[in-house]
């Protein structure tokens, strides 16, 4: 990696003044961004002028021009933003960058693509046409909920339409998949293959055969395995692992957090290594150079938790941190998935056409664990004892009742005042659970746009109106001062950090519907959960997250002001220009 360029910036807009953003009306005066001297200053000619340094990627001093005027020798080249306005890079807390790499090339059946059945199905039918004999066809966002009217592939259809293709699909929410009998004997899956686990399972018909139907990660991994050996070439791989990093950059990251990598072996960690590090290894140089990796330049900082069946991808444990790629902790799930029963609730869901039918959700089913409660607690005790940082997903009330229990038995043994481990999703977090999670240090990322997307669905089918009045409690969490942060759960949603600031502080559905009025929080307590805040969940808040003396020069530009932007049209503010480290990563084009 060439030495990051030295580039300094101004905010124009609120920059957080005591940690985040400097602060300015750039009406008055359009900034100039030094690019070799790295000056940034919001007017050349005002000695006042707020005004930031910056050198080998990092913030070396803010102040005025005036104060900085023995830096101005440096400059070389000068960058008008015409009135652009300029903030700390977004982190994106939890993602899951391996299987949107894996998704990428997929064909697109969602919803955000298609609105009925019969349009998805066409659309299937049509690519079948286009397919070669024995081609692996891989279709995703497979959803009943964002499409009302769709109804799942049986694999008699599947059969029928493709039977000379392998077929898959997966869902919108990744944790229900079909396919067709070619794909199962490809995987060499048949009706007599035991069942992985309870939770996740190979559907069956009334007579014990195979309907197509694949439940949890368990049961799909057989079909991974054959993909990325089969399908996912090297090169396919690292075409695919660019592609997703630069799109990451594109809506303003520059910084990602992979919850729970699904990989079978070390190998492609070189490539996620060689995409992030500022320093290269021997191997990646080598892979380079003859074309199996892509040309280096600078990408988003990547973090990652470890699948806790993945253990021996791990390495040890260390003291010392990389700032740029590294592996934080490791990674359980506690409970599933709203859209298919498997969110644990203390209350059952509601019994409807959408959650019976369409879901296949037992009637009275409250979901339930995935894992025993002293299997949890001997997770819990040997990582944290190794040092690690554990992640949990956990969206139900009672998985969240379950998952803080677990901690708080552990609690006369292990000392969790430094930790930070994290709970994922939280979708209906129990207010009650509010001072025994500062207790003990645990810190929630919530998945806001199930509220965007889904909320209609949960408020008139899955939950009902009451409990869905309380899920994703952002402002309870505000006013207690208890850390956050929010996702988008990529590839489930888009990782587009402004859609998520708009869902928390409107909170409305697709539909316009408000809910839980009480819980909406402002633009600027939003954008904190993708910075500052998510940085400290991975312990990186004294190197990211803000735009700070000694901190790195991760910054966005934007077309728009988001604090004097309307709540309404938060999701059309454009990213135009992004770089970390000092070094430009992407610019809009267009």
């Amino acid at each position: 990696m060439k030495k990051a360029l030295k580039v300094g910036l101004v905010t124009i807009g609120l920059l957080f003044i005591s940690y985040l953003f400097l602060r300015q009306d750039f009406k008055k005066a359009p900034p100039t961004l030094y690019s070799n001297g790295h000056i940034i200053t919001l007017n050349p000619n005002e000695p006042l002028a707020e005004a930031m340094f910056i050198e080998d990627g990092k913030v070396i001093a803010i102040g005025t021009n005036k104060a900085l005027e023995h830096y101005s020798s440096k400059s070389e080249s000068q960058v008008d933003l015409k009135g652009a306005t300029v903030m700390p890079g977004f982190i994106d807390p939890h993602t899951h960058f391996s299987i949107s790499m894996f998704m990428s090339e997929m064909h697109d059946l969602s919803g955000f693509k298609f609105k009925s059945n019969d349009e998805v199905w066409a659309a299937f039918e049509n690519i079948v046409e286009k397919s070669e004999k024995g081609e692996w066809i891989i279709c995703k966002g497979i959803d009943p909920i964002l499409i009302p009217d769709l109804i799942p592939p049986s694999i008699a259809y599947l059969d029928k339409i493709a039977p000379e293709n392998p077929v898959l699909f997966f869902s919108q929410s990744l944790h229900s998949y079909w396919a067709n009998s070619k794909a199962f004997e490809i995987v060499k899956i048949d009706k007599t293959t035991p069942q992985p686990s309870k939770h996740s399972y190979y559907g069956k018909d009334q007579n014990g055969n195979l309907n197509g139907s694949i439940v949890e990660q368990e049961a799909v991994k057989p079909f991974f395995d054959i993909l990325k050996s089969e399908v996912l070439t090297s090169k396919k791989l690292s075409t695919a692992a660019s592609k997703v990093m630069t799109d990451y950059a594109k809506n303003g990251n520059t910084t990602i957090v992979s919850a729970g990598i699904t990989i079978q072996d070390k190998k492609p960690l070189i490539l996620f290594k060689n995409l992030s590090i500022n320093k290269p290894s021997l191997i990646g140089s080598l892979l380079e150079k003859v074309g199996v990796f892509p040309k280096r330049q600078q990408r988003p900082r990547h973090f990652m938790y470890m699948r806790h069946d993945m253990e021996h991808l791990m390495p040890e444990p260390h003291q010392e941190r990389n700032d740029f790629y590294d592996i934080l902790g490791i990674k359980h799930w506690y409970d599933g998935s709203p859209y298919i029963g498997t969110m644990y609730l203390n209350a059952p869901y509601l019994n409807t056409e959408l959650t019976n039918a369409k879901l296949h959700i037992p009637i009275d089913s409250k979901g339930t664990a995935l894992i025993k409660k002293d299997s949890l607690k001997a997770f819990i005790k040997e990582n944290h004892l190794k040092g690690w940082q554990i992640a949990i997903h956990t969206q139900g009330d009672a998985a969240i009742n379950e998952v803080i229990d677990a901690f708080e038995e552990l609690e006369e043994e292990l000392d969790f005042s430094k930790s930070r481990h994290r709970l994922e999703h939280c979708v209906l977090f129990p207010s009650e659970n509010l001072a025994r999670l500062k207790r003990l240090n645990l810190t929630p990322s919530f998945h806001i746009n199930h509220l965007y997307y889904y909320g209609d669905a949960l408020k008139a089918d899955i939950l009902g109106e009451e409990r869905t009045e309380t899920i994703l409690p952002l402002n309870t969490f505000t006013a207690n001062e208890i850390k956050y942060s929010l996702h988008a759960d990529q590839p489930m949603f888009e990782s587009n950090p402004f859609s998520l600031i708009q869902t928390a502080v409107e909170r409305k559905t697709t539909s316009g519907d408000t809910i839980a009025a009480n819980q909406t929080i402002s633009i600027l307590e939003a954008i904190k959960a993708l910075t500052i805040n998510a940085a400290w969940q991975i312990n990186m808040e004294d190197k990211l997250g803000s735009l700070e003396k000694g901190k790195y020069a991760d910054f966005i530009i934007l077309d728009k002001n988001p604090l004097k932007s309307k709540p309404s049209e938060l999701r059309d503010i454009k990213c135009l220009k992004t770089y970390i480290n000092g070094n430009l990563v992407m610019m809009d084009t267009e």
